[in-house]
This record gives structure tokens, sequence and C-alpha cells, in this order.
């Protein structure tokens, strides 16, 4: 399990007990300066605090991850208390788009009372003290990032911009026309609305279309003093926004200005503009960016997967057998870069006519998921279907996203968004404690000894790759043939959608290093590709590049799942 790493806080251990003192003016620290409970003393109080913090903290599991409050340094040390004798406990979450926020809350609630209850008998006290949870967010950190070795290494390969944005995910779709912007404004606004510190940006550079969906009231883009040639992204309605469409016709990108006109583009000036307009950009404190991709798997998909450390990504499309094949490209194109869909959206999928649905180009991706997902890997439930409503035009055209306006007669487009949104906090909040923590262990077939998998190390080695083991009784090597490293996932070293590895292409030559009898066996070349380049990238993993341009980091899980490793979590 990782602990999520916390900001330092500059005020001391009891910072952000200033902070909730200061949003209740009639708050103050339990131990200082007001005492509850009638026939307590300051030391009883503080004694309270104590048995508060140990209780809680220790025996209240968050719901979503399985570990306790304190291990996971959720858990505020020191405790507040109004002047009617409520507790005020605050938690210091990672973000405040929690899947179960109201059931974590509540857990603490009972088993605080509980304690207060225990505390005033064993005191001989009689009171009625209430507890009151309240939640902050603490200072973004890019969910890879685990020390401040890491944070230097993604700034110098990103750039100062995005050192603070938690997840970055991509909105997707293989064919135009299917409502991939409007889904990609109304789960940023949605977003935002469940909590969460959300930024939006338009990298459709051939087409624009932020600047019609939504109408900032201050559009201006600003410098900013954070690097040379960064700007501020545009703020509006607690959304932070950015899109060539805002980017001053001057400024001679072909297409920039919302009257720009048509962006006509070559490759490789395309990646430049995507480049400048993401890196470029000094986002700030961002629990999830949201990228608005333009259509289809062409160069700027390929180059944002290649940049940047995408946590997952959105698919839409419609209900007609077309969209929906074109749909399985995008998510067999995401899967092959290691990035997963985490939900899909069937835009336009059925009209309702006095509260009956009715679908008429069919029932779509559900039903398909249900008949064959052998590969998909996206439960038929994170599929969620939109009406062709005119509503949703209506808001579009009005530049106020229908997640701002919610109208009342909008119930079927809001629920869906909701559900889509909450599908998306869902997986990102749950996708930095899937990854091992440094203490994991791996084991091969051929043994049982255990090496650590914070020790896997990968390097190049003529026309293959070797991958080294380390124990606390030597080390261990397998030259790993590159093409079995290509078909697997970046992140989860899992075989890629559709790969097939031949009985000949196996990599489990291992070579035991400490052994004076030790030989190593006849490399085993790839058909098809070659590694030129391997980097390591702080505790991220190993960078790789292709001899076909495509450049990868591979986790330590996924290297040593690559040669037949069995992890095992400490």
């Amino acid at each position: 399990m990782r602990k999520i790493q916390q900001p330092d806080d500059r005020n001391g251990v009891y910072g952000a007990s200033i902070l909730i003192a200061l949003a209740r003016p009639h708050c103050k620290f339990l131990a200082g300066w007001m005492v509850p409970a009638e026939g307590a003393s300051t030391r009883d109080m503080a004694d309270l605090e104590d048995r508060i913090y140990s209780v809680v903290g220790s025996s209240v599991k968050d719901p979503e991850v399985k570990a306790d409050l304190k291990s996971l340094g959720w858990m505020n040390r020191r405790i507040a208390v109004s002047e009617d004798g409520t507790i005020q406990i605050l938690l210091r979450l990672p973000t405040l788009l929690h899947p179960s926020l109201d059931e974590l809350k509540l857990s603490v609630k009972k088993v605080a009372e509980a304690e207060i209850k225990d505390w005033a008998s064993s005191k001989g006290i009689r009171t009625d003290i209430r507890a009151n949870i309240e939640a902050i967010a603490t200072k973004p950190v890019p969910w890879l990032v685990k020390d401040e070795e890491d944070q230097k290494e993604l700034e110098s390969r990103l750039g100062p911009g995005l050192a603070n944005v938690t997840h970055t995910i991509g909105v997707y779709s293989c064919k135009g026309g299917v409502g991939k912007s409007t889904i990609a404004v109304n789960l940023a606004y949605e977003l935002a609305r469940l909590g969460g510190r959300i930024g939006l940006l338009d990298l459709d550079v051939y087409g624009p279309s932020l600047p019609v969906l939504v109408k900032p009231h201050d559009p201006a883009v600003r410098k900013s003093p954070v690097g040379a040639g960064m700007v501020y992204p545009i703020e509006h309605e607690g959304v932070k926004l950015l899109s060539l469409g805002f980017v001053s016709a001057k400024s001679g990108v072909p297409g920039s200005g919302e009257d720009g006109g048509a962006s006509v583009l070559r490759g490789p000036m395309a990646g430049k503009v995507v480049t400048q307009l993401l890196k470029g950009t000094d986002w700030g404190d961002l629990d999830i960016l949201i990228l608005d991709l333009p259509p289809g798997t062409g160069d700027v998909q390929l180059t944002v997967c290649q940049d940047i450390d995408m946590s997952g990504a959105v698919g839409v499309t419609t209900p007609s057998k077309l969209a929906i094949t074109d749909a399985k490209k995008g998510i067999g194109m995401f899967s092959s870069l290691g990035i997963p869909t985490l939900a899909m959206v069937e835009n336009m999928a059925y009209f309702d006519c006095n509260g009956t649905k009715h679908f008429p180009f069919g029932k779509g991706f559900p039903e398909f998921l249900k008949e064959d997902n052998s590969n998909m890997k996206i439960h038929p439930d994170d599929v969620c279907q939109l009406p062709i409503s005119e509503l949703t035009n209506t808001a579009n055209d009005s530049g106020l996203p229908l997640s701002i306006a919610r109208p009342d007669n909008a119930s079927n487009e809001l629920l869906a968004l909701e559900k889509l949104a909450k599908i998306v906090s869902r997986e990102l909040f749950r996708l930095p404690f899937t990854i091992e923590v440094e203490d994991s262990h791996v084991t091969f077939e051929d043994g049982d000894e255990k090496f650590s998998l914070s020790s896997i190390q990968l390097s190049k080695d003529k026309n293959s790759l070797l991958v080294r083991a380390f124990s606390e009784g030597g080390a261990l090597q397998k030259r790993l043939p590159p093409q079995i490293l290509r078909n697997r996932d970046p992140r989860t070293g899992e075989l890629l959608e559709g790969v097939d590895e031949s009985p000949g292409t196996n990599a489990n030559d291992m070579v035991t290093i400490y052994k004076a009898t030790s030989t190593v066996k006849p490399d085993v070349s790839a058909d098809n590709v070659s590694a030129d380049r391997v980097e390591k990238k702080a505790k991220v993993g190993y960078e790789v590049t292709w001899s076909d341009g495509a450049k990868f980091i591979y986790s330590q899980r996924a290297i040593a799942k690559a040669v037949g490793g069995v992890i095992e979590i400490d």
C-alpha cells in the first residue's frame, strides 16, 4: 500500500487545525483554550485528543483503499472544539474526489463519539460531546511521484506547469461528430461540482471547439512568471481552461483565435503546438487535467501519450456498429500505450418519449460488451448512455454547458454525466494504491528466492535487453528479447490485447551472477523491433525508446513480469 506524499506544512503540525479554526470563528484547539466538559481539566482534554487521534487513526480504515487513516497520513494530529462543545476532526485527503467520502466521515464520527463516551466514563464526567468531521484536500502531487527525486525528474521532463497535477486523462473518439468535446466539457464541470480541482485543455488543434462550448467572462490568456513563454489558463466557473481558440490570432499559429479559420498543420507542427499548450501552461494545483483529444489515432494522440504519464482515458462513441468498431480500435491503441480506458460514453444512444426509452440504433455498446468483452477490460456498468437531447444542443450553442446550467428537465442527461464523473473519480482515486510498495518482492519459477521489486534494473545489451534483480543473497540476470517487453502493458506487465507470444520467444533463460559456473545463453533477437535507448526515470521505471520511434515508460513490475516474475506484496 502506497502512502500518499503529504505537502510541507509551513505552519507546523498545527497548520490544518489553524485552517479549520479560521474557517469556524467559534472553534479553538481542544487541549488549549477551553474545556467543553464540566469537571475536565486541560490535561484531561489533552488526553482525549491523544485518544481520538490514536483510536480513530488506527481503527478506521478507508473503504476504498482498505488502510487505516494513520498509516495513510490522513488523520490530523490536532483536534479543535467549537463553543457549543462539538469536537472538530479534520481529515487531510489527497483529493475531495473520494468515492466514499460520506461513508468515511460517518465511520470516523461513530468511532470518535464512542471513544469520547468511554473517555468521559473513565473520568467520571457526564457529557454529550458530539464530533463533526471535516475534510480538506492537500496540495496535489503527480500520482507516480513518491519522493523529492521523482518530483525533480518530472519537472525536468514536463516543466513546472504540470508539477502539481495529480492525474492527466484523455477524452478520445475514433470518429468525428460523436460529441467528444461536449462530453469533455461537461465531465470537467461535473468533476468540479463533486469537489475536484479540474483543468480542461482543448488539444483538437485542427478545429478547437472549446471557445464555442464555453464563454468565459474573461477570455484573456495572460503570461505566467513561472517560466519563459508560459501562460496562465483561463478560469471559468471553477475550471481552468485553455484552447488554441483562446490564443491570440496574432500569435502566428494557424487556427489560433476564436475566428482563426481552418488550422492547416503538418504532423510535426501539430506536435509542437500540442506540446506548447500542454507544457507551456502554468496549471497550478489540479486533481485532474482533462485533455480533449482530436478524433482518430494520429500524431497528436501519440505525442501526448509518449510525452506524459497519462492515468487513463474516456472513450466516446455512438450506438452504430461502425462507430463501435472504431471505438474498439481506440481502446486497443490506448491499451497498447499502457493507458486504460476508464469508461465509455455512448452519446445519442436513445430518446425519451413519455418516460419510455427508445433505442433507434440498437442497445449498442453495453450489449456488445455483454457478448464479447474478452479483451476490452471495460465493465458494462462503466458505459454511460446519453440521450439524443435538444437540451444538450441548446447548452452547446449558448456557451453554457449542461453541467453548469442544470435545467430541471435535463435529469437523464445530468444523471449520466454524474455517473461518468463518479466512475472517473473512483478509478483515479484507487490508482495510486494499485502500485506495489517498495518492499514488495518478485520470485521466479527457477527457485524460491525473493528479489526486491525496487531493485529491478533494465539495460540495453546489443540487440537485446538485460534485466537484473537483487536479493540479500546475491543477484540474477535474465536476457529479455525486446519484442516480449514491447508486447506488454508498460504499467501492469500484462500481455497486450491480441498478442500471442510464440513458444520460441520465452524469456526464462536465467543467469545467476554470483555462481562461478554461470554462463550466458544465446540471445533471442526480436523480429520486428529493437530498443534504441533505455533510460532510468527516477523510481517510476525505465523509459525505452524503440526503433520505430515509440517511447514508453515501463514500471519495474512490468519488467519483472516480462521475464516471468511473480509479484508478492508483503
